[in-house]
């Protein structure tokens, strides 16, 4: 009897999804103390003359060689003792369950991802698998921590960013993972290929971290006046805040204008198909959208900041054409964000240059299942993106609601005090 899949805190399950079926999973573990780098130390290969005669050597993984890297800067993991367990522990599960294959995976200081392709149904849920993976690590540390091996070893001192991140002296405990997991399934076109170059490229995208770490704090309160200072406003951000300093063109865009091509998906539904670089492919695109588009740019060469509410996808795709053309952007989104959240593809290059801001209105928290844009989402995100642009607002057309429901709407949101000014 195939025991039922345990449900985990930390995950963004997939309700009705047979977790032992056929498919291509990316894990992320995390571990309950990410306060020290346990599990490994970052360092510039660059920097040390390791980079000039191929990168990162190739290691393995599963049992078939995962190739150099070959990310900007050739930053890369030195795993401590208990990284080198993890990593043993890790290659164990394709020995014992010869119905996965490892396709990727990247150690980190504190956490640690895999790519997992699930070649034909397994006995038990993947999540029982990643259960066993963890207590044999936390096994194996054990081990290391009693007989003195992490103690007085750890990794010596490597130059990061031109800085000397200091080497440990391992204590005589071990860490420990946190509850539960992550896992992303795979279904698009393309989307295992990002993944992968997702996963190898952590190390690089862990320095840009460290080198402007500002620019990748969340935010839980920001608090900003809205509509002439009548109201506060508050907000969840991540990213540059300063860009609200400066002018914003607010972007709205009717879904009549330009629209993604939707493919059903796995399970029913359907979902926007993507190019192979997962890139949204365009069904259909209007004079009206190019005009939005053209207004968005020019008012960006005058120096003003694109600010787009992200409902409609011709607004996704202008916030998209901004980020390609790397002109500042300001998005805002209907749910916050995870704990851990950070920006992912051009979104982080954006956000590390700091020509990125991520808002959420206050009041709507996050949730690990992707979140459907409401019309009353959509209503006060609009109304939000109106006061936050000031002159840079456009006129909206809300289809016969009061301005009284609209503002109420949209005050909620961002749970609004009196302002600083009537």
């Amino acid at each position: 009897m195939v025991r039922a899949e345990t449900r985990h805190r930390m995950t963004r399950r997939l309700a009705n999804w047979d977790y032992a079926q056929r498919a291509i999973y990316m894990i992320t573990i995390t571990l309950d103390d990410r306060s020290q780098e346990w599990l490994g130390h970052l360092v510039n290969l660059a920097e040390n003359g390791e980079a000039r005669d191929g990168g990162v050597p190739a290691h393995s993984c599963a049992g078939s060689a995962v190739p150099a890297h070959s990310c900007a800067g050739l930053w890369a993991i030195a795993p401590t003792p208990f990284g080198e367990a993890a990593l043993e522990a890790l290659h164990e599960m394709p020995r014992r369950y010869p119905q996965i294959e490892m396709l990727a995976e990247q150690l980190m200081p504190e956490h640690l991802h895999f790519v997992v392709f699930v070649k034909e149904q397994l006995p038990k849920p993947l999540g029982q698998l990643v259960r066993g993976f963890k207590a044999g690590a936390v096994k194996r540390w054990k081990a290391l921590a009693e007989n003195g091996e992490a103690r007085d070893g750890g990794v010596p001192a490597h130059s990061c960013a031109g800085s000397a991140v200091p080497g440990h002296s391992w204590p005589a405990f071990c860490p420990g993972w946190a509850e539960g997991f992550q896992d992303t399934i795979l279904f698009r076109d393309g989307q295992l290929k990002a993944m992968i170059a997702y996963v190898r490229d952590n190390p690089r995208r862990l320095a840009e971290k460290r080198a402007n770490p500002a620019l990748f704090r969340r935010v839980a309160r920001l608090e900003r006046p809205l509509d002439g200072g009548r109201i506060i406003g508050a907000f969840e951000a991540l990213g540059n805040r300063h860009l609200l300093d400066r002018p914003l063109h607010q972007v709205q865009c009717s879904r009549r204008f330009l629209a993604y091509r939707r493919v059903p998906k796995p399970g029913g539904g359907l979902k926007i198909a993507r190019d192979a670089a997962g890139e949204p492919i365009v069904e259909r695109e209007t004079p009206d959208y190019r005009e939005r588009l053209e207004a968005a740019l020019a008012a960006a060469a005058h120096g003003a900041v694109t600010l787009s509410p992200c409902i409609s996808d011709g607004e996704r795709q202008i916030a998209r054409e901004a980020l390609k053309r790397r002109l500042p952007l300001v998005a805002l989104k209907n749910m916050g964000f995870a704990k851990l959240e950070k920006p992912s593809g051009g979104y982080f290059e954006a956000c590390a240059e700091g020509r990125l801001l991520l808002m959420a209105p206050a009041a709507w928290p996050h949730q690990t299942q992707a979140k459907d844009m409401t019309r009353f989402d959509a209503t006060a995100l609009n109304r939000i993106a109106q006061w936050l642009a000031g002159d840079g607002a456009i006129e909206i057309n809300y289809h016969g609601m009061r301005p009284a429901n609209i503002d109420e709407l949209a005050e909620k949101a961002v749970e609004a005090q009196k302002g600083v000014a009537e």
